[in-house]
């Protein structure tokens, strides 16, 4: 059985460093059932603003990005240049599992 692959959703430069943002096989069937726009995910990860990004990358641990507005949230991950949409969730009132920083847009 093939691997079921992940995406790219976009690439932005910040601050002359190139970073891709991907999703999940997982995250794509999530933003698909539950209707999520690829460019309400993306614009939510750069709505964190470059220096947000800078340093939740030196974290090295999952984030939850929480917008109340569009009442989503999407879980990422960083690894290196790349930061990876694990999951998207339809509502702004959720669980978040032990370790994951949560941050509110």
């Amino acid at each position: 059985m093939a691997k079921k692959k992940d995406k790219g959703l976009a690439q932005v430069n910040i601050e002359g460093r190139r970073y891709g943002i991907r999703a999940t096989y997982h995250a794509l069937e999530r933003m698909e059932e539950r209707k999520i726009e690829a460019e309400t995910v993306v614009g939510n990860i750069l709505l964190l603003g470059k220096e947000k990004i800078k340093e939740l990358q030196e974290l090295e641990q999952e984030i939850i990005i929480i917008d109340e507005d569009t009442d989503t949230s999407l879980v990422i991950g960083f690894k290196q240049n790349k930061i990876k949409v694990i999951t998207v969730i339809n509502k702004s009132n959720v669980f978040v599992k032990k370790g994951t920083k949560i941050v509110n847009l």
